[in-house]
């Protein structure tokens, strides 16, 4: 079919007229060949488009699926921090409590020595019913537990030397004559000549010298109304004004003043008023 050919005349301005020979079913058939090969063409190019906007879904669903496995991924580390701080805020404020009823037995036992409770001084306000916020809290626990530091500092507690006791506080035999009684305001510790005498609170020296009786005596004034004494020493190590902390070495235990031996008499005062020292040796 395709050897019977037709001649086709072309015809072009300024040229000669040339003659081309084409396949006669061509020129028959033309419109159906033409109209073949538009519709070959759109369906070619719909193709085109239908892969490529396939591949351009392809790529937008795996780009979906990452991040949604990225947020999936995100919410569950946020899950489990939330799940741990509040863990976290539960075991605070098991430990809030433990202060809370460590605190009141303190004060259980400072009042018991005539000592003053752990609280906070000249406050007052409503109550809040809002939701406890465990950052405050954790600041009122830390200002509470500063609060107890200064005053256990401050407060004459504790022995300032660890020898043996010889004569506590109360009516006794008059150790010179050996007859009648007199009181003995303090708590007598036997020791060595030169062992080192430490202050029992934070305070301030009001005097350190030979004083009668006392002997070498340093005086120490504490907040609260307290006043500790430390006699017959041989030698003191401090000066009036001095500032010293709880555990300084105020001076040496001697002999001097009205003793029979080497010791240290201890003293402690509440507002002037002598009270016995053994009530302060333990919390």
């Amino acid at each position: 079919m395709l050897k019977k050919k037709s001649s086709i005349q072309i015809s072009i301005e300024g040229n000669k007229n040339k003659n081309l020979e084409v396949p006669t079913v061509i020129i028959k058939y033309w419109k159906q060949i033409s109209a073949s090969i538009v519709v070959l063409i759109v369906g070619l190019m719909g193709t085109i488009t239908y892969l490529a906007a396939n591949k351009k879904v392809e790529n937008v669903s795996a780009q979906y699926e990452e991040v949604l496995s990225q947020i999936n991924q995100r919410n569950k580390k946020l899950n489990n921090t939330q799940k741990e701080t509040q863990q976290d805020i539960l075991e605070a404020k098991k430990s809030f409590l433990q202060i809370d009823s460590t605190i009141e037995r303190i004060n259980g036992k400072m009042k018991k020595r005539g000592l003053s409770t752990i609280a906070l001084a000249n406050v007052g306000g409503p109550i809040e019913k809002d939701e406890e916020n465990i950052v405050l809290l954790s600041e009122y626990y830390k200002e509470m537990l500063a609060n107890v530091e200064k005053k256990i500092s401050s407060m004459p507690l504790g022995r300032p030397h660890q020898g043996k006791i010889t004569s506590r506080y109360g009516y006794r035999v008059n150790p010179f004559s050996r007859r009648g009684r007199e009181m003995h305001s303090g708590i007598d510790i036997k020791g060595r000549m030169g062992e080192p005498i430490r202050v029992t609170g934070d305070g301030v020296v009001t005097f350190a010298g030979y004083e009668g009786d006392y002997g070498y005596v340093v005086k120490v004034k504490h907040q609260n109304g307290y006043e500790t004494r430390y006699a017959h020493l041989v030698r003191t190590q401090v000066k009036k004004g001095q500032r010293v902390e709880v555990g300084s070495v105020i001076g040496l235990l001697g002999n001097t003043g009205r003793s029979t031996g080497p010791h240290l008499h201890y003293e402690i005062l509440k507002n002037n008023k002598k009270i016995n020292p053994e009530k302060y040796f333990e919390l």
